[in-house]
């Protein structure tokens, strides 16, 4: 699949193993669940949750493992995200470029580069108000 804003085509990465049986080293269920949890009230986002779980308890998957999304696991238990990851880490670094152009002010590839990531925000927005997991009243005043 090629990228958003050039005419380049994207790395080819590695595919994941299918898991035909369950590995013996791995824990059961409800331990991954519990250490997913334990994760979230540490204030890691899910990101970053699957990357430990993968690195510290070779875990290679929550959904190939436990055959549920680890949103979905997190919304059984009552923790819910506010706003999506993917549009708050863009937020993020819109505000970050927002920042430098303060400062440096004829930085023209920079310029060109918070557009982008502006017209990727206003996109994933429409995505998530036409798919209801952002409300239809939701605006950008309000995290800008």
């Amino acid at each position: 699949m090629a990228r958003m804003h050039t005419r380049k085509r994207g790395k080819s990465g590695s595919r994941r193993l299918t898991l035909e049986e369950r590995p013996s080293w791995m824990q059961n269920d409800d331990e991954i669940k519990e250490e997913i949890l334990k994760f979230r009230k540490d204030g890691l986002s899910k990101s970053m949750i699957g990357i430990k779980l993968r690195d510290q308890y070779a875990v290679p998957g929550v959904r190939p493992v436990l055959h549920q999304k680890m949103g979905k696991i997190l919304e059984e238990n009552g923790i819910k995200e506010d706003m999506p990851e993917d549009l708050a880490f863009l937020i993020k670094r819109y505000k970050n470029v927002s920042k430098h152009l303060l400062l440096n002010k004829k930085d023209i590839s920079n310029t060109r580069g918070s557009q982008l990531i502006m017209s990727k925000i206003l996109r994933l927005m429409r995505y998530y108000k036409r798919t209801g997991r952002l409300p239809a009243d939701w605006s950008l005043k309000r995290v800008l």
